[in-house]
């Protein structure tokens, strides 16, 4: 595994972690609420928000690593679709009667929270390089630049 997949999974994991435990929380809430049809709508929303945002996640990671300038624009278009997707599925599955509607909607509005807050707080976390320190020494010829650019506080 190199580096930068490494650093996608690790992206990733403390979402889907987190978006898991409120899911258990949403299946185990649907099944006091509703029974059986309010487990299957917990472990179908969890599952529904895993695959949608984890796809997103890495279509998103994939356009950074290629082109960074247009990163923003990407996750900005992938989120919107991600939630324009699940309310057309909500919309779809309204009057289904094998699982309950409203634990479905709950667990896919806490779970797709989570990971959005998880995947925000992880990428401010991580720390940025915002100029290579050696990219600078090509600048100049000039010994003398060079020299000060070498040393901290000249």
């Amino acid at each position: 595994m190199n580096p930068d997949s490494a650093v996608a999974a690790r992206t990733i994991v403390r979402p889907a972690i987190g978006t898991v435990v409120v899911g258990v929380i949403g299946t185990i809430w649907g099944g006091i609420v509703a029974g059986t049809p309010g487990v299957v709508a917990g472990i179908m929303a969890t599952v529904v928000v895993l695959v949608f945002f984890a796809l997103g996640q890495m279509a998103v990671q994939r356009v950074m690593a290629n082109n960074p300038a247009m990163g923003l624009n990407v996750a900005l278009g992938v989120y919107l679709g991600q939630i324009l997707l699940l309310f057309i599925l909500l919309l779809a599955l309204r009057d289904a009667t094998f699982f309950d509607p409203k634990v479905f909607a709950g667990t896919i509005v806490a779970c797709a929270l989570v990971w959005t807050a998880l995947i925000v707080v992880g990428l401010s976390a991580r720390p940025q390089t915002y100029v290579e320190p050696e990219s600078t020494l090509g600048l100049s010829d000039d010994p003398e630049v060079i020299s000060r650019l070498r040393k901290p506080g000249s």
